[in-house]
Protein backbone atom coordinates (compact mmCIF):
# COMPACT_ATOMS: atom_id res chain seq x y z
CA UNK A 1 0.00 0.00 0.00
CA UNK A 2 2.96 2.35 0.49
CA UNK A 3 3.20 2.84 -3.27
CA UNK A 4 0.31 5.28 -2.91
CA UNK A 5 2.11 7.49 -0.42
CA UNK A 6 3.24 11.03 -1.27
CA UNK A 7 6.91 11.88 -0.95
CA UNK A 8 6.42 13.62 2.41
CA UNK A 9 4.41 10.68 3.75
CA UNK A 10 7.17 8.33 2.61
CA UNK A 11 9.75 10.53 4.31
CA UNK A 12 7.69 10.51 7.50
CA UNK A 13 7.47 6.71 7.38
CA UNK A 14 11.24 6.46 6.84
CA UNK A 15 11.73 8.69 9.89
CA UNK A 16 9.27 6.49 11.81
CA UNK A 17 11.48 3.54 10.96
CA UNK A 18 14.47 5.42 12.38
CA UNK A 19 12.51 6.21 15.55
CA UNK A 20 11.78 2.49 15.95
CA UNK A 21 15.50 1.81 15.50
CA UNK A 22 16.36 4.27 18.26
CA UNK A 23 14.00 2.43 20.59
CA UNK A 24 15.40 -0.99 19.60
CA UNK A 25 12.02 -2.04 18.23
CA UNK A 26 11.88 -4.55 15.37
CA UNK A 27 8.33 -3.47 14.45
CA UNK A 28 6.58 -0.28 13.35
CA UNK A 29 3.72 0.86 15.56
CA UNK A 30 1.42 3.93 15.42
CA UNK A 31 3.60 5.64 18.02
CA UNK A 32 6.58 5.44 15.68
CA UNK A 33 4.49 6.89 12.86
CA UNK A 34 3.47 9.81 15.06
CA UNK A 35 7.11 10.46 15.94
CA UNK A 36 7.99 10.24 12.25
CA UNK A 37 5.37 12.83 11.31
CA UNK A 38 6.65 15.23 13.96
CA UNK A 39 10.24 14.64 12.85
CA UNK A 40 9.23 15.43 9.24
CA UNK A 41 8.13 18.76 10.67
CA UNK A 42 7.06 20.71 7.61
CA UNK A 43 4.05 18.92 6.22
CA UNK A 44 0.28 19.30 6.16
CA UNK A 45 -0.14 17.08 9.24
CA UNK A 46 2.15 19.09 11.52
CA UNK A 47 0.97 22.42 10.08
CA UNK A 48 -2.65 21.50 10.81
CA UNK A 49 -1.75 20.62 14.40
CA UNK A 50 0.09 23.92 14.80
CA UNK A 51 -3.02 25.76 13.59
CA UNK A 52 -4.85 24.03 16.45
CA UNK A 53 -2.21 25.41 18.83
CA UNK A 54 -0.78 21.96 19.55
CA UNK A 55 2.71 21.91 21.07
CA UNK A 56 4.42 19.33 18.87
CA UNK A 57 7.45 18.99 21.13
CA UNK A 58 5.18 18.19 24.07
CA UNK A 59 3.30 15.63 21.97
CA UNK A 60 6.59 14.08 20.89
CA UNK A 61 7.78 13.84 24.49
CA UNK A 62 4.50 12.29 25.66
CA UNK A 63 4.43 9.71 22.87
CA UNK A 64 8.07 8.77 23.38
CA UNK A 65 7.56 8.47 27.15
CA UNK A 66 4.87 5.83 26.62
CA UNK A 67 7.06 3.69 24.37
CA UNK A 68 9.51 1.59 26.35
CA UNK A 69 12.85 0.66 24.85
CA UNK A 70 12.89 -2.82 23.37
CA UNK A 71 15.44 -5.56 22.87
CA UNK A 72 14.93 -6.09 19.16
CA UNK A 73 18.32 -4.69 18.25
CA UNK A 74 19.17 -2.11 15.62
CA UNK A 75 17.80 -4.01 12.63
CA UNK A 76 18.49 -2.71 9.13
CA UNK A 77 15.65 -2.22 6.66
CA UNK A 78 11.92 -1.66 6.86
CA UNK A 79 10.25 -3.08 9.95
CA UNK A 80 7.10 -5.18 9.97
CA UNK A 81 3.96 -3.13 10.56
CA UNK A 82 1.86 -4.03 13.57
CA UNK A 83 -1.85 -4.80 13.21
CA UNK A 84 -2.63 -1.27 14.41
CA UNK A 85 -0.27 0.31 11.87
CA UNK A 86 -1.86 -1.68 9.06
CA UNK A 87 -5.25 -0.49 10.28
CA UNK A 88 -3.99 3.10 10.28
CA UNK A 89 -2.80 2.68 6.68
CA UNK A 90 -6.22 1.47 5.59
CA UNK A 91 -7.87 4.38 7.40
CA UNK A 92 -5.46 6.82 5.74
CA UNK A 93 -6.37 5.41 2.31
CA UNK A 94 -10.04 5.79 3.20
CA UNK A 95 -9.46 9.43 4.20
CA UNK A 96 -7.64 10.08 0.94
CA UNK A 97 -10.53 8.64 -1.08
CA UNK A 98 -13.00 10.72 0.93
CA UNK A 99 -11.01 13.83 0.02
CA UNK A 100 -10.89 12.71 -3.62
CA UNK A 101 -7.09 12.48 -3.55
CA UNK A 102 -5.03 10.09 -5.65
CA UNK A 103 -2.28 9.96 -3.04
CA UNK A 104 -1.95 9.28 0.69
CA UNK A 105 -0.34 12.22 2.41
CA UNK A 106 0.71 13.13 5.93
CA UNK A 107 -2.69 14.77 6.45
CA UNK A 108 -4.42 11.43 5.87
CA UNK A 109 -1.98 9.64 8.18
CA UNK A 110 -2.57 11.99 11.11
CA UNK A 111 -6.35 11.70 10.71
CA UNK A 112 -5.99 7.91 10.63
CA UNK A 113 -3.87 7.83 13.80
CA UNK A 114 -6.50 9.87 15.62
CA UNK A 115 -9.09 7.22 14.73
CA UNK A 116 -7.27 4.46 16.60
CA UNK A 117 -8.90 4.96 20.03
CA UNK A 118 -6.43 2.78 21.94
CA UNK A 119 -3.34 3.98 20.11
CA UNK A 120 -0.75 6.12 21.86
CA UNK A 121 -0.99 8.98 19.30
CA UNK A 122 -4.78 9.25 19.66
CA UNK A 123 -4.60 9.25 23.46
CA UNK A 124 -1.91 11.94 23.52
CA UNK A 125 -3.64 14.12 20.92
CA UNK A 126 -6.93 13.88 22.80
CA UNK A 127 -5.11 14.99 25.96
CA UNK A 128 -3.96 18.01 23.96
CA UNK A 129 -7.55 18.81 23.04
CA UNK A 130 -7.43 17.62 19.42
CA UNK A 131 -10.76 16.40 18.07
CA UNK A 132 -11.09 14.43 14.85
CA UNK A 133 -13.75 16.64 13.24
CA UNK A 134 -11.85 19.80 14.10
CA UNK A 135 -8.58 18.43 12.74
CA UNK A 136 -10.27 17.27 9.53
CA UNK A 137 -11.79 20.74 9.17
CA UNK A 138 -8.35 22.33 9.49
CA UNK A 139 -6.86 19.94 6.95
CA UNK A 140 -9.63 20.60 4.45
CA UNK A 141 -9.16 24.32 4.92
CA UNK A 142 -5.46 23.99 4.05
CA UNK A 143 -5.88 21.83 0.98
CA UNK A 144 -6.74 23.11 -2.48
CA UNK A 145 -7.68 21.19 -5.62
CA UNK A 146 -5.29 23.47 -7.53
CA UNK A 147 -2.45 25.77 -6.52
CA UNK A 148 -3.86 29.22 -5.92
CA UNK A 149 -1.69 32.37 -6.18
CA UNK A 150 -2.61 33.37 -2.65
CA UNK A 151 -1.91 30.00 -1.07
CA UNK A 152 0.98 30.10 1.39
CA UNK A 153 3.50 27.42 0.50
CA UNK A 154 6.36 28.86 2.55
CA UNK A 155 6.42 25.70 4.66
CA UNK A 156 6.96 23.54 1.59
CA UNK A 157 10.49 22.47 0.72
CA UNK A 158 9.79 22.52 -3.01
CA UNK A 159 7.33 25.40 -3.34
CA UNK A 160 4.51 25.04 -5.86
CA UNK A 161 6.10 21.91 -7.27
CA UNK A 162 5.52 20.02 -4.01
CA UNK A 163 1.80 20.80 -4.05
CA UNK A 164 1.32 19.67 -7.65
CA UNK A 165 3.68 16.72 -7.19
CA UNK A 166 1.54 15.13 -4.50
CA UNK A 167 -1.45 15.02 -6.85
CA UNK A 168 0.49 13.72 -9.85
CA UNK A 169 2.82 11.30 -8.07
CA UNK A 170 0.59 8.30 -8.83
CA UNK A 171 1.61 8.45 -12.50
CA UNK A 172 5.11 7.26 -11.65
CA UNK A 173 3.75 4.26 -9.75
CA UNK A 174 2.38 2.75 -12.95
CA UNK A 175 5.84 2.57 -14.49
CA UNK A 176 7.66 -0.79 -14.09
CA UNK A 177 10.95 0.93 -14.96
CA UNK A 178 10.42 3.43 -12.13
CA UNK A 179 9.83 0.62 -9.63
CA UNK A 180 12.84 -1.33 -10.89
CA UNK A 181 15.02 1.72 -10.19
CA UNK A 182 13.41 2.23 -6.77
CA UNK A 183 14.00 -1.40 -5.82
CA UNK A 184 17.67 -1.03 -6.73
CA UNK A 185 17.81 2.21 -4.70
CA UNK A 186 16.29 0.48 -1.66
CA UNK A 187 18.78 -2.37 -1.99
CA UNK A 188 21.63 0.13 -2.29
CA UNK A 189 20.47 2.04 0.80
CA UNK A 190 20.23 -1.21 2.78
CA UNK A 191 23.71 -2.27 1.72
CA UNK A 192 25.08 1.07 2.91
CA UNK A 193 23.17 0.81 6.20
CA UNK A 194 21.00 3.86 5.52
CA UNK A 195 17.58 4.21 7.14
CA UNK A 196 16.05 6.01 4.18
CA UNK A 197 16.63 6.49 0.45
CA UNK A 198 18.72 9.52 -0.46
CA UNK A 199 19.64 11.01 -3.87
CA UNK A 200 23.00 9.21 -3.80
CA UNK A 201 21.20 5.86 -3.60
CA UNK A 202 19.12 6.76 -6.64
CA UNK A 203 22.27 7.70 -8.55
CA UNK A 204 23.93 4.41 -7.67
CA UNK A 205 20.75 2.56 -8.62
CA UNK A 206 20.75 4.17 -12.07
CA UNK A 207 24.39 3.22 -12.52
CA UNK A 208 23.58 -0.39 -11.53
CA UNK A 209 20.74 -0.64 -14.07
CA UNK A 210 22.26 -1.44 -17.46
CA UNK A 211 18.86 -1.65 -19.14
CA UNK A 212 18.35 2.14 -19.22
CA UNK A 213 21.52 2.91 -21.15
CA UNK A 214 22.39 5.66 -18.68
CA UNK A 215 25.10 3.55 -17.03
CA UNK A 216 26.87 3.05 -20.36
CA UNK A 217 26.50 6.72 -21.28
CA UNK A 218 27.97 7.92 -17.97
CA UNK A 219 30.69 5.27 -18.02
CA UNK A 220 31.92 6.87 -21.23
CA UNK A 221 32.61 9.97 -19.16
CA UNK A 222 34.32 8.00 -16.42
CA UNK A 223 31.32 8.00 -14.09
CA UNK A 224 30.86 4.41 -12.93
CA UNK A 225 29.17 2.85 -9.90
CA UNK A 226 32.53 2.03 -8.33
CA UNK A 227 33.85 5.55 -8.93
CA UNK A 228 30.76 7.21 -7.41
CA UNK A 229 30.85 4.86 -4.42
CA UNK A 230 34.53 5.71 -3.83
CA UNK A 231 33.81 9.42 -4.03
CA UNK A 232 30.94 9.15 -1.56
CA UNK A 233 33.00 7.07 0.83
CA UNK A 234 35.86 9.54 0.64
Amino acid sequence: MNERFSDRARHAMALANLEASKLNHNYLAPGHVMLGLIAEGECVATEALRLLNVDLERVRAKVAAQMERGTGGNAIGVRAHTKETKEATLLAIKEARTFGHRYVGTEHLILALLQLPDGIPAKVLREEGVQLDRLREKVLGMLRSDVEPGHDLAHSRHGDFEWVHQQELAKAFRSPKFWHTMILAVDTANRLGAGEIEPRHLLLALLRDESTGLAKLLAGKGVTEDWVREQLTA
